[in-house]
């Protein structure tokens, strides 16, 4: 009788490991199901040839390839028809998510209600929209991105010129961006009492910028450092300075990196010292990876701030690790 009992209390231990391990095969290929769920994003650039917008491209992609995610790219062209067009279609055709940079944070609020009355999850980067509408949003602290600009400058001068310097500076305060990086930049400069304003205006693209920087060392001729408040017009206000052939005297420092700045980080002749930026590679990865977790389920902060970078002339090793990666793309 009590070999019975074993031989019986055997056979039903046996039993539930069996059981048990059915249990656990059936519960892992559930979980498994639903992690590897391929949710279908679409990420909309402002501008697909501009090559901040390809290093965001790149972002996402990387993050739709770790997170198993169809991703769907279009293109607004800075076009507010095209975008309302392309949230349209993607809300249409049963997209789970859209990633996009609203052209404005008025005019683009329609759609954006559009696709979420349809219950599809947007997820806002770069730039913003009214409240009322914007859920989630990725990006960066405009005006840090200024007062870290700012203070590079301060430190330069500082230490090159005596703490004296006399400034130009060419902001962008027709956009709210351009006003947030203006304030932020005068929150470090206005600190240091040996740094003179001598003129300031507005720029927007290597012609204009080339153009502004021009007048502003025509009519400022004691003029010694200068700063740009974004990626494009930085390298017309260096090509402004260049045609003056004041390279020597006149000391630049910008605001959003690209390959441009970095060769002319690395020409020891080119008047260009330092650049405050962001990484927009870093933005489109965390918009995809933000979107794939609200669609999850899991708690996602309504606003990602990314953090900053800075590029130096000092810093060569730096600077030419940055050109190599984003040179072809």
């Amino acid at each position: 009788m009590k070999v019975f009992n074993k031989a019986a209390l055997v056979i039903l231990l046996i039993s539930l490991l069996v059981l048990t391990a059915c249990n656990e095969n059936t519960t892992n290929s559930e979980s498994s199901n639903t992690d590897n769920k391929k949710y279908e994003i679409a990420g909309i650039l402002m501008q697909s040839d501009v090559e901040w917008f390809k290093q965001i491209q790149l972002g996402m992609e990387k993050a739709a390839k770790d997170y198993n995610v169809n991703l769907k790219i279009g293109n607004s062209n800075l076009d507010l028809a095209e975008e309302s067009n392309l949230i349209d279609t993607y809300s249409s055709q049963g997209m789970d998510a859209i990633v996009m940079s609203a052209i404005d944070s008025s005019s683009s609020t329609q759609a954006i209600k559009r696709a979420l009355e349809k219950d599809v999850t947007v997820i806002n980067y770069n730039t913003n929209v009214d409240e009322e509408v914007m859920k989630y949003f990725v990006g960066i602290d405009n005006f840090e991105l200024g007062a870290q600009a700012g203070k590079i400058l301060v430190d330069y001068v500082n230490e090159h010129l005596n703490g004296e310097a006399k400034l130009g500076m060419v902001t962008l305060s027709m956009f709210e961006v351009g006003k947030d990086r203006e304030r932020g930049f005068l929150s470090e400069v206005e600190k240091a009492p040996g740094i003179e304003i001598v003129s300031k205006q507005d720029a927007n693209g290597p012609e204009n910028g080339m153009s502004v920087a021009e007048t502003m060392i025509q009519a400022n001729p004691d003029m010694n450092v200068m700063w740009a408040a974004n990626g494009g017009t930085t390298m017309g206000v260096v090509q402004g300075i260049i045609s003056k052939g004041l390279q020597e005297k006149i000391k630049f420092f910008g605001t959003d990196m690209d390959v441009q700045t970095g060769n002319a980080l690395l020409d020891s002749t080119n008047p260009y010292q330092a650049v405050s930026t962001q990484d927009p590679e870093k933005i489109g990865y965390q918009s995809v990876e933000a979107a794939v977790q609200v669609l999850q389920g899991e708690e996602v902060e309504s606003e990602i701030i990314v953090d900053l970078d800075v590029f130096t002339k000092d810093d060569k090793e730096k600077v030419q690790q940055y050109v190599e990666k984003y040179s072809n793309i």
